[in-house]
């Protein structure tokens, strides 16, 4: 198409050059769409016939799987667990006995498709003193798994970048970017601190980074009270025994959802984040605040038993 400086000119050649293709291509389309369209019975016979050679039971187990893959992904979406009542109730129906069957299928296609997996939470610690009680007073066994889910990344660990994984933007990138960075330093407050900050420390430190100000979504309080219903943090209350008086004793833990999101891993990849430059003291320093052994040339397994140990803790399997 040629340019030309008048606007009716450019107009009118547009409609002839049209005009022209349009003469020159109506038969061959009108060819093809008969090529096509006898061709599509023989698609749709195909089509009918692999149908026909599934198994109903395979076929339904699919079909369940594929449901519970998209009731995963809209939970995780709005960072609500992903609960083994939830599944039977919005993905089996009538089918509860097909529960493993059909979680072990998502799962392969989680993995193999979409580069995601569910990974139970642990059980939550009983922390108040009259928690401990009523646990010991029980004869029953402890829970093995709390029957909470959440969606986890399986892809390679060089593949875990902002540049790939970037925020949400709903509500906004920006908002979503800060709450996580807001979460992952509370988490690793916390974490640094023996698992347990007390009210006082956390409100202290929250003073000194300006939380407020710089996090402009909510008030600090908003945001605590959020990340504590999705899991990242657990808000513990010591109240006096009845009869005697004193203070009530309020201290912050790590969440179970927090512990399979972020992770020691999260906690020291923020950690030399925030401090920038690195060195060997600064490491052992760390390692020894987060209860890791020494550096042995195995970094990575010894964070992976410290984990596994928290976990175990939460669970009450120590």
């Amino acid at each position: 198409m040629r340019r030309s400086a008048d606007a009716g000119t450019v107009l009118t050649e547009w409609q002839i050059d049209d005009d022209d293709e349009v003469d020159e291509d109506t038969r061959p389309r009108q060819r093809r769409n008969r090529v096509e369209s006898d061709a599509e019975p023989e698609d749709e016979a195909s089509a009918d016939d692999m149908d026909a050679d599934l198994d109903p039971g395979q076929s339904a187990d699919n079909q369940m799987a594929k449901k519970l893959i998209r009731y995963a992904i809209s939970c995780e979406y709005s960072r609500t667990a992903i609960r083994r009542d939830g599944i039977k109730e919005r993905v089996l129906g009538n089918q509860g006995r097909s529960f493993k069957r059909v979680f072990a299928l998502a799962q392969k296609q989680l993995r193999e498709v979409w580069g995601m997996e569910l990974r139970e939470l642990p059980v939550r610690e009983k922390m108040t003193l009259h928690e401990k009680r009523q646990a010991m007073k029980s004869n029953s066994q402890p829970k093995s798994g709390s029957g909470a889910y959440i969606l986890s990344s399986t892809l390679p660990k060089a593949y875990r970048t902002a540049a790939i994984l970037a925020p949400s933007k709903t509500p906004s990138a920006d908002d979503e970017a800060t709450y996580t960075a807001f979460y992952t330093m509370v988490i690793s407050m916390i974490w640094l601190n023996n698992g347990e900050l007390s009210e006082q420390k956390l409100q202290r430190y929250l003073t000194r980074l300006n939380a407020d100000q710089n996090v402009s979504m909510d008030k600090t309080e908003v945001i605590l009270k959020k990340m504590e219903k999705q899991g990242y943090v657990v808000k513990k209350i010591d109240r006096p025994p009845v009869g005697q008086d004193g203070d009530l004793m309020v201290s912050w833990h790590v969440g179970p959802r927090a512990k399979e999101e972020v992770g020691l891993d999260g906690v020291i990849g923020m950690v030399k984040e925030v401090y920038g430059e690195w060195n060997t003291d600064m490491e052992k320093k760390l390692m020894s605040s987060l209860n890791i052994k020494e550096q042995t040339g195995h970094e990575e397994e010894d964070v992976e038993e410290a984990e596994d140990a928290s976990r175990r803790e939460t669970m009450g399997d120590e």
